[in-house]
C-alpha cells in the first residue's frame, strides 16, 4: 500500500466531458458573483446559490464516491487554485484523507499536487483523464499552479484515517 495516495477507478471520458462543462459553467459565474482571484472552495458559497451547486454538483459525487465508502463522506467541494498561485507544503489539520479528481486543465497544463514521503518527491498529475485518487492528507504535500490558467479538482473529504479508508476499499 502507497502511504500518500492509492489510484481508485477512472470516471468514463463521457461523464468528464459533463464535469468540465458544470465547472466552466460554474467558474463562470462564480467569478462574476464574487470577482475572486484567490483560492477558492466552492463548498463555501451562499446559501441561496447552494441548492443549485447540490443539484449540479451531485453527479460528480455520484462517479467519484464508491458505495462502501459514503458513510465516511463528509465535505465536498470543487476547488480551484488560480493561476500563478502557490499552496506551500503541509499537511491538512481538520481532515485525514479525501477522495481527489483533477478535472481542469487536462495533460500537461494540470500543475500537479506533489506529496513529500521517504525524501521522495510524488506527484498527481492529470495525464490519466478522469483518475480517482485517494489522498492521505497527513503527508506533507503542496499545489503550485504556475501556469496562466486557472485548475480545477473535485474532492470528497472523509472522515476516517487513510489507512482504515483503504483496509475498506480492498475488502
Amino acid at each position: 500500500m502507497k502511504n500518500y495516495f492509492l489510484k481508485l477507478h477512472s470516471v468514463p471520458m463521457d461523464n468528464i466531458i459533463d464535469v468540465a462543462f458544470a465547472v466552466d459553467n460554474w467558474h463562470t459565474y462564480l467569478d462574476t458573483y464574487e470577482g475572486q482571484k484567490t483560492p477558492r472552495y466552492v463548498s463555501n458559497i451562499p446559501q441561496g446559490i447552494w441548492d443549485a451547486w447540490n443539484e449540479d454538483m451531485q453527479f460528480i459525487s455520484d462517479l467519484v464516491l464508491p458505495k462502501k465508502l459514503e458513510p465516511y463522506a463528509t465535505i465536498t467541494a470543487m476547488n480551484k487554485i488560480p493561476p500563478n498561485y502557490e499552496f506551500g507544503a503541509h499537511t491538512d489539520t481538520y481532515r485525514e484523507c479525501c477522495l481527489y479528481l483533477p478535472i481542469y486543465p487536462v495533460k500537461e497544463k494540470y500543475m500537479p499536487m506533489m506529496f513529500y514521503y521517504d525524501n521522495q518527491e510524488i506527484c498527481i498529475d492529470n495525464y490519466e483523464i478522469g483518475q480517482v485518487y485517494l489522498c492521505n492528507l497527513k503527508i506533507l504535500h503542496r499545489v503550485q499552479n504556475s501556469t496562466e490558467l486557472p485548475r480545477f479538482n473535485y474532492q470528497i473529504t472523509l472522515n476516517r484515517p487513510y489507512k482504515e479508508i483503504c483496509k475498506l476499499i480492498a475488502s
